[in-house]
């Protein structure tokens, strides 16, 4: 078995294209000028209809997370019969999906096969070490393998998301910062989320012992870190100069001016073997203070 295979399971699902599609009022999917008025006018209300949908949180809203789970489970289906979603979603769904296949699916389709097939052969030569590495830098089992990937023209409003409680991530196929190697991090990433509340519950019990309120943003921001700098290690060692995917920006606003350079000062040396995670933790909650 290819490493790409062992590790992440891809999947290009037209259900969960086109109701990430209609969660983002129609992104991705712009109306054809020869679209038939009857189906204008379906696609409209369609997207009218998951307009208080557009307004929840992708990651958080319990409904929209089990939204994304039952369609991950009827990929190849022409109906959604029996599934347990709301039944105006439901039908919404089966109303617009011919609609959808006939105008804007084997484009989409193809383009995110295309986006699978430039990923495989990285993940074929870098994750085994990545994985090693990402299991020893937070000291946990590795989840359930291989992790469940939808790959989609619209994903999330930031490229990708993740939700529990078994791994399932949803990547964009047309965002151009989710390409080459940044692609390989962001897999890996998203699928460390699968560790990310073991990390939080650490991050939060040292803020509590030290009396420190932390951005609560920071156990991601260490995630984001983690993903960057083994991605960047691992590429090094075969000759490769990689930049994090995250910028200062994406820092700043997660946690703060200087996070950054916090968690390289403090979360490095246990990368790196040097430090135990809660010495480590407990080093950069006080910075904090």
């Amino acid at each position: 078995m290819a490493q790409a295979d062992a590790f992440f399971s891809f999947h290009s699902n037209a259900w969960l294209n086109l109701h990430h599609i209609l969660w983002s009022r129609g992104e991705g999917a712009p109306l054809p000028a020869d679209l038939p008025e009857a189906e204008r006018t379906a696609w409209a209300a369609g997207i009218e209809f998951y307009a208080p949908y557009s307004r929840r949180n992708l990651i958080s809203d319990d409904e929209l997370i089990a939204i994304k789970e039952a369609l991950r489970n009827v990929e190849g289906r022409t109906s959604l019969d029996g599934i347990p979603i709301d039944s105006g979603v439901r039908a919404t769904l089966e109303r617009l999906m011919p609609i959808y296949r006939k105008h804007w699916w084997p484009a989409h389709d193809r383009t995110n096969r295309e986006w699978i097939a430039a990923v495989r052969p990285l993940v074929d030569r870098h994750g085994a070490a990545l994985d090693q590495a990402m299991a020893r830098a937070y000291d946990v089992t590795m989840p359930d393998n291989p992790v469940w990937v939808d790959v989609s023209v619209r994903a999330h409003p930031v490229g990708a998301y993740e939700t529990g409680p078994v791994t399932h991530v949803m990547i964009s196929s047309v965002d151009p910062s989710y390409r080459g190697y940044a692609a390989l991090e962001m897999l890996f990433h998203e699928r460390s989320h699968a560790w990310g509340r073991v990390l939080a519950r650490a991050i939060f019990a040292a803020a509590t012992e030290q009396g420190v309120s932390v951005p609560p943003q920071l156990p991601h921001a260490v995630l984001f870190y983690t993903a960057g700098e083994l991605t960047a290690r691992e590429l090094k060692s075969h000759g490769i100069d990689y930049t994090h995917y995250a910028h200062p920006k994406i820092y700043s606003n997660m946690c703060g001016a200087s996070c950054e350079e916090r968690l390289a000062l403090h979360w490095t040396p246990h990368l790196e073997g040097r430090r135990s995670i809660v010495e480590t933790l407990s080093a950069l909650v006080a910075t904090f203070k």
